[in-house]
């Protein structure tokens, strides 16, 4: 039951809704694009205008998000709390219901996850579990539009199979988008770590501090829905916006 659990939370980092230094964006930096071919370069651009703007997504240092997740194989939903820092490793998840309630805290030197109910356990992830979390961090849409927007010139843009928008870092995938008739990102996929790429569905929309963003949606392959209560960014550091307190277990 535990390992499922664990499975749970990891399912989630890939969909849920992932650099630059604060202050450092230049004046001129809204108006730094994208290399590649020039429709593609025109899409991205449009893409960002769509939801709030390089400048605002590169101003994004922290978020946390409230979410309603569902199942086929559970009976009942459950909730999903994720703080998370976008300029550096930093990562909290508690997930629950009536029958479960676990929390995981991630940290570039530790990760630890507690089990509340049962017999209330505390175990610590091992260098390889650390290492996998952390490259589907650095992979979250969320962290990955703020890299995008912080230096769009390193990154270099094609149209691909099923016009999918992507992007790559030198020769390194680094992400996929399938747009909508908003420019809006509603196909998103992503390297994992062992290598495959995992895709998401973003059905519905929120806008918080001037940023668009997937409110609602699904893995491709439908295994769980989830539906966005909150989602809160900030110009601040993950302490100095939420408390040093989501850290604890």
């Amino acid at each position: 039951m535990k390992h499922l659990k664990i499975t749970r939370i990891y399912s989630l980092l890939f969909v849920i809704f992932c650099g630059c230094s604060p202050g450092n964006d230049p004046p001129d930096q809204a108006a730094a694009t994208f290399a590649g071919e020039p429709q593609a370069v025109e899409q991205a651009e449009q893409m960002f205008t769509a939801i709030g703007g390089k400048t605002a997504w590169c101003d994004l240092r922290s978020l946390y998000i409230k979410a309603e997740h569902t199942e086929p194989r559970m009976t009942i939903p459950y909730t999903s709390e994720i703080w998370r820092a976008i300029d550096e490793f930093e990562l909290i998840i508690e997930q629950q219901n009536d029958s479960f309630h676990v929390k995981a805290v991630m940290t570039p030197n530790e990760g630890k996850i507690r089990y509340y109910d049962n017999r209330d356990t505390l175990r610590t992830m091992t260098d390889k579990q650390l290492q996998d979390w952390e490259f589907g961090h650095r992979h979250n849409v969320y962290v990955i539009l703020h890299d995008l927007a912080c230096d769009p010139a390193k990154y270099r843009v094609a149209l691909e199979q099923e016009n999918r928008l992507s992007f790559y870092q030198d020769t390194t995938f680094v992400t996929s988008f399938g747009l909508d008739e908003q420019m809006r990102p509603h196909l998103f996929y992503q390297p994992n770590s062992d290598g495959s790429i995992s895709g998401s569905i973003f059905t519905h929309w929120g806008r918080d501090n001037g940023l668009v963003h997937s409110a609602g949606g699904h893995p491709l392959d439908s295994n769980f829905m989830y539906q966005t209560e909150r989602w809160q960014p900030s110009g601040q550091s993950l302490e100095e916006a939420f408390g040093s307190d989501i850290f604890g277990l």
